[in-house]
């Protein structure tokens, strides 16, 4: 074994961020963390003592963007330390007190599992490392202390801005889409149909195969094995749909399709969807319900939720609907047809 030794950080330039989350509100963070995982390679910090703590990460194609933010009230301690101003670390902006750093994803692993009996967890700079350290109680009685050190790298503040006024909008409990998305979950992407003429949210399997070429032998588009779940409107808390967008949306550089009034059709990934379905069902004691806003595709979807003193979004893009103008109707609108019927 190599020799070890003892190191001050007396030297070191002063702690920029020092925050405290209690025992109960531990799980909801470690959750986030674990939600923005799914996304992208790194996770990027943006921490203001006034403002709070903001946790960011954008996918490699900048197709996907998820955030979190948790308000001061959220912690028990959420201060820049009076001593900080001394010594001003490059990656710390020089607008006040605004921090902002990313961390790589791998290096955050050992911290993203459950755990039990946290009675704080204390994140704070230490030198040219993010310590995130937990205080746990043991069933014997015994208080033992966890500090997992991790660098990090200056950034910039990192936001994606997706409008939602006068967008459709679908309210419901985190359970009931992941209860709809279940069959589908070997897929990559979906389609997530609301057609509005028949009150029905439809989940199907998508692939690219489904964009009909003149080429495709009907042997081949009929080996496809589809997959659709619907649940009608009554199901969810509440469902809005435009089917008359405003000038201000019409005039998009993405106009709307010619099937508006009746039915959307939104392709989008699955995997970082059920990340934040997930977090809004276990990632804290009480379920959450979801907001999804949209348009029609080919404009990004908005899901939103809010929690006590925190809140997360995630935007994804959408296939344009003009790329499933020939679309087999026989994986997306035959089932629709067949509920006519009922």
């Amino acid at each position: 074994f190599s020799s070890f030794h003892f190191e001050s950080f007396n030297d070191l330039e002063a702690s920029i961020m020092d925050c405290i989350i209690v025992g109960y509100a531990v799980k909801p963070f470690i959750a986030a963390l674990a939600c923005l995982t799914r996304i992208g390679k790194e996770i990027t910090i943006d921490f203001d003592p006034m403002d709070g703590l903001s946790l960011r990460s954008l996918n490699d194609s900048k197709s996907i963007f998820s955030s979190f933010h948790f308000e001061p009230s959220y912690f028990q301690k959420c201060s820049t330390p009076p001593f900080a101003g001394r010594k001003r670390r490059k990656s710390q902006t020089e607008n006040g007190d605004h921090w902002t750093v990313r961390i790589s994803i791998k290096a955050l692993a050992p911290l993203i599992r459950p755990r039990k009996d946290v009675l704080s967890l204390q994140l704070v700079t230490v030198g040219d490392l993010l310590s995130f350290e937990f205080q746990m109680q043991r069933a014997s009685g015994v208080i033992v202390h966890i500090i997992h050190r991790v660098g990090y790298a200056p950034a910039q503040s990192v936001a994606a801005v997706a409008a939602t006024d006068g967008a459709s909008e679908i309210v419901a409990p985190p359970q009931l889409l992941l209860t709809m998305l279940e069959p589908l979950k070997r897929a990559n992407e979906i389609a997530l149909l609301v057609n509005d003429t028949h009150n029905l949210v439809s989940s199907v399997t998508f692939s690219h195969d489904d964009i009909a070429k003149e080429s495709s032998s009907n042997l081949s588009k009929q080996q496809l094995l589809k997959t659709e779940t619907s649940i009608r409107y009554d199901e969810f808390i509440e469902v809005e749909y435009m089917s008359y967008p405003d000038d201000s949306v019409r005039n998009d550089s993405v106009p709307p399709p010619k099937d508006l009034k009746e039915q959307v059709v939104l392709v989008f990934t699955l995997k970082e969807f059920k990340s934040v379905l997930q977090f809004c069902s276990q990632g804290s004691d009480a379920s959450l319900p979801v907001s999804i806003s949209f348009y029609w595709g080919g404009k990004p979807i908005v899901v939103k939720t809010t929690g006590e003193h925190f809140s997360a979004q995630l935007i994804m893009a959408t296939l344009d609907h003009k790329m499933m103008a020939t679309m087999k109707t026989s994986s997306i609108n035959g089932p629709l047809s067949a509920s006519k019927k009922q």
